[in-house]
């Protein structure tokens, strides 16, 4: 999915910025500018090609509004070329090399580095000001306009339904094992750290020797992450938690057991790695407009639409995954009546040490996006994070998948909704106030916790 969106995302917009910007320095004996080639028009961002005319009057009262949208057949219509060479780092500006205009043919290298150093370096956006409209000059999206609060909100409902995505995909972790052994492994927040910051380490050590290939960093990483997480899991499983559900210890154990992981990845990653923060380059800043309201743009991310994506598609696949296959047969088989199971032949240690494997790949998916979209890791990045999720399967009614992807998108929208309008300071306070309330209100959740008859899918009781 990520590769098919890459493939047809636009260029940034920095070339055609500088092309833009250099324009009127290049035009330095006219008043007013109307560009008529549109930022969605380029095809090459390397060789840029500016349509524009100059207007013969500056004045208001002598340009007829429907100039705006329609050029005169009398004005002539100039064209400029900037020539760019490859950017050094991912969405960043490439270099001028090259400018060719209609009217004075080849700039010279000197008037370039004139431009370059005394135009674009020091006038920059003022520049903007010598076209015919200085808010608009081609980069306006061509969406429908609604309301501004309209647009505001559906901004951040965007917002939270990709941050309340990747919430939802750990905490089908949280589900996935909490369904089959009845307790909550809470270091699952910590393998989603260790595999980000697996992720951010690849990302930065491929693109020191083979240049910013995004497409090749992008996999290599993802694959990284989703080894490291479903290897650190299994570690969990089989020093820990395997041991424990062999000599039936108590809920309390496991909670202290689990509380050890967390305290063990953290520091191990502290002291062995590093205790600094941990930066990738945006490599992927795909965005696409969907409505405006004025000059406000509402634009979904392609990361939005990855996160969002792979959480229905790995929800589609779990669900087929437990319905349809023989692990899932004997998953729901544990989780009902593990007594049960065993006596008919179903290897508990294998079905729990796959488990703890797939919640793993679930985690090292999470660790992938989450790095690739902010970028900035450190070892405690996981716990707070891993608590929102734990928070969200709790929410949406702890051992149920529909639960897990209801209550990550709830965290997700509180919290997208709650710094959108009443600042970031008390967006944690909102957080877990809203779970407070809605435990006080509905005790299992919004939709229960779950009961022997299905382990993913219906309620089940009497179990902590």
């Amino acid at each position: 999915m990520a590769i098919g969106l890459m493939a047809c995302q636009p260029e940034n917009p920095w070339n055609f910025n500088i092309c833009r910007i250099a324009l009127p320095g290049i035009e330095d004996d006219v008043s007013k500018i109307r560009l008529l080639t549109r930022f969605d028009e380029i095809e090459d961002p390397t060789h840029i090609t500016l349509r524009y005319q100059i207007l013969l009057d500056p004045s208001p009262s002598f340009i007829p509004k429907t100039h705006s949208s329609v050029p005169p057949t009398s004005l002539p219509i100039h064209r400029l070329t900037c020539q760019f060479a490859a950017a050094e780092m991912p969405n960043s500006p490439g270099i001028l090399i090259g400018i060719e205009t209609s009217r004075y043919g080849t700039i010279s290298p000197t008037h370039l580095s004139i431009l370059n150093r005394f135009w674009l370096d020091r006038v920059g956006s003022y520049a903007l000001e010598r076209y015919e409209n200085a808010d608009r000059h081609g980069l306006m999206a061509n969406v429908p306009d609604i309301r501004s609060r309209l647009a505001y909100g559906v901004q951040l409902a965007i917002n939270g339904l990709s941050r309340g995505a990747i919430y939802g995909l750990l905490a089908l972790s949280f589900t996935l094992i909490y369904g089959l052994i009845g307790r909550i492994n809470l270091a699952f927040g910590e393998i989603v750290m260790t595999a980000a910051l697996s992720t951010v380490i690849t990302g930065l050590l491929l693109s020191s020797r083979i240049g910013w290939n995004i497409v090749l960093i992008v996999i290599a990483a993802a694959l990284i992450a989703m080894f490291v997480g479903t290897g650190l899991s299994h570690l969990t499983w089989r020093n820990v938690f395997g041991p424990l559900g062999r000599k039936a210890a108590g809920g309390r154990a496991i909670i202290v057991a689990s509380l050890g992981c967390v305290l063990f990845i953290q520091e191990f990653v502290r002291i062995i790695i590093s205790a600094r923060n941990f930066n990738l380059p945006p490599l992927w800043q795909y965005s696409f407009p969907v409505l405006r309201s004025d000059h406000f743009v509402v634009r979904v991310l392609g990361f939005d639409v990855l996160s969002i994506g792979m959480a229905v598609l790995i929800g589609i696949g779990l669900i087929w995954l437990m319905a349809r296959t023989r692990f899932g047969r004997q998953w729901r088989a544990i989780s009902q009546d593990r007594i049960a199971a065993s006596l008919c032949g179903v290897s508990l240690q294998r079905i729990e040490s796959q488990s703890f494997v797939l919640a793993g790949f679930l985690c090292g998916i999470t660790g992938a996006i989450m790095a690739l979209r902010y970028g900035v890791i450190n070892f405690h990045s996981g716990t707070l994070f891993g608590f929102k999720a734990l928070v969200a399967a709790i929410l949406g009614g702890i051992g149920q998948m529909r639960g897990a992807w209801l209550g990550g998108f709830v965290i997700g929208l509180t919290e997208a909704f709650w710094s959108g309008y009443f600042g970031g300071a008390y967006r944690d306070v909102a957080v877990f106030g809203l779970l407070a309330a809605i435990l006080v209100l509905r005790p299992g959740g919004l939709l229960g916790v779950n009961d022997g008859k299905d382990s993913l899918f219906s309620p089940r009781i009497r179990q902590i």
